[in-house]
């Protein structure tokens, strides 16, 4: 029996959440590691609401769907489970002995609120020490994989643990790896008439340093996963938004010194996995 530790996911009765177990059972498989998943039942949310469920509700019904959806991917390594409380609280909780914590982007059990809710829902929870996915429910688990996986380059040490998350994926699953790093040109910028060359503009050249600084050291351990990398002028939420189109995965990092630190903040972060039409890994530095 492996000795890993599980990769947890929130299941909540929802064709989002067993999408969200699907991504988390391959994940699993791919890592040689158990399954754990858990329902978790809101009292106090039915309570304020007073929407209260018709009959009892013990939570048999998410469990049988699930138990049912591992017999079809033939995956046994899995434990189930109940539990009563907020569904993001637990989950964190849980999470701490856990290496990743898998949910789905929407869903019927108010796990959305994990990382779509308000800015000070979505700092406690991207503030996990384990990497957080969140799977949106356009993702298909069916659909040829397109072997690429996309992550967001800053040039800060803090999103070293993203670079890794991307390299580590990259060489078992035989995906490529696409650094990408968003440029904001201000409007103050010179104009392109005094520019030493009118066809090259002036920040690719310190946006292709960056990149090559960045992923050298990576593509040297990883000798064997084929990288490139691009920078683009945009809004990181739309350049990641963009990229994920022909993507396995996104890969951010939760803390940065540049415009993808703002994913810590909620609104970029619920940007980007709105938009995003395949997974999102949001991968944070662990503080000294």
């Amino acid at each position: 029996m492996s000795t890993e530790l599980p990769v947890l996911v929130g299941i909540d009765g929802s064709r989002d959440g067993l999408i969200a177990l699907t991504w988390a059972t391959s994940y699993a498989h791919l890592h040689d590691a158990p399954l754990h998943a858990v329902h978790v039942l809101d009292d106090e949310r039915h309570l304020s609401t007073g929407a209260l469920p018709d009959g009892p509700d013990d939570g048999t019904e998410v469990i049988d769907d699930a138990l049912e959806e591992l017999e079809q991917l033939g995956f046994q390594a899995a434990s189930l489970e109940v539990r009563h409380g907020h569904p993001a609280q637990v989950l964190l909780e849980l999470s701490h002995r856990s290496q990743a914590l898998v949910v789905g982007r929407r869903g019927m059990g108010g796990f959305a609120e994990l990382v779509l809710g308000s800015t000070s829902q979505v700092c406690t929870a991207l503030a996990t020490d384990v990497p957080l996915i969140v799977v949106p429910d356009t993702w298909d688990p069916a659909a040829p994989a397109h072997e690429r996986i996309v992550v967001g380059v800053d040039g800060s040490s803090e999103g070293q643990e993203a670079l890794r998350f991307a390299f580590e994926l990259a060489e078992k699953t035989g995906a490529e790896v696409h650094g990408v790093h968003a440029i904001v040109v201000r409007e103050s910028y010179p104009d392109p008439n005094v520019w030493a060359d009118p066809k090259r503009q002036p920040w690719m050249d310190t946006a292709d340093e960056l990149l090559a600084q960045t992923l050298d050291g990576w593509t040297a351990k990883y000798p064997d996963v084929p990288v490139h990398g691009r920078a683009a002028t945009d809004h990181p939420v739309l350049v990641l938004a963009r990229e994920s189109h022909d993507a396995d995965l996104v890969v951010v990092g939760g803390v940065g010194r540049t415009a993808f630190s703002e994913l810590r903040m909620g609104s970029v972060a619920r940007g980007l996995l709105y938009h995003s039409h395949c997974p999102v890994a949001v991968v944070h530095h662990q503080e000294p």
